[in-house]
């Protein structure tokens, strides 16, 4: 089953930019795994995962726990994330919804959001704090097994 892995966010704000981060990390590791850099997380995340039957999404979040907790959410099954509040423009169940509506039955089957706690996502920087960079690792495995 071919699985597309799509980042969501911002390398210049820390924490923000984990989901590029680890699709950077991703495809040097393993090439044959197909990403996309979905910078600030719009419309064109549709265009890339039409043709899949599954994609991973990963981005930072804001709950308010300790920094480097991962969630894992199969939006394909309705299910929510703990939060909404999206710093890239629209928000991913939007643009998922948007995808329903266009597509139907041409959109993936399975889409799962795997998020991290973030804890700095306001200083500018290009470099993860530590708690989430560890974290990276986990999602890495999470990521591998499930592509298999």
């Amino acid at each position: 089953m071919r699985t597309l892995v799509i980042g969501v966010g911002n390398l210049l704000r820390t924490d923000d930019g984990v989901g590029i981060h680890l699709i950077n990390r991703l495809s040097k590791l393993h090439p044959e795994i197909d990403t996309f850099d979905a910078a600030m997380g719009s419309i064109e995340i549709l265009e890339a995962m039409k043709s899949y039957e599954r994609v991973v999404i990963v981005d930072s979040i804001e709950t308010g726990v300790e920094p480097g907790t991962i969630y894992r959410v199969n939006l394909a099954r309705g299910e929510k994330p703990p939060v909404i509040n999206y710093s890239h423009g629209t928000d991913i169940l939007t643009i998922l919804e948007l995808g329903r509506q266009l597509y139907g039955d041409g959109m993936p089957r399975d889409i799962v959001l795997i998020a991290i706690e973030a804890e700095d996502t306001i200083t500018i920087s290009d470099k993860l704090t530590r708690r989430v960079q560890e974290a990276i690792d986990d999602v890495l495995q999470s990521i591998l097994e499930y592509a298999e």
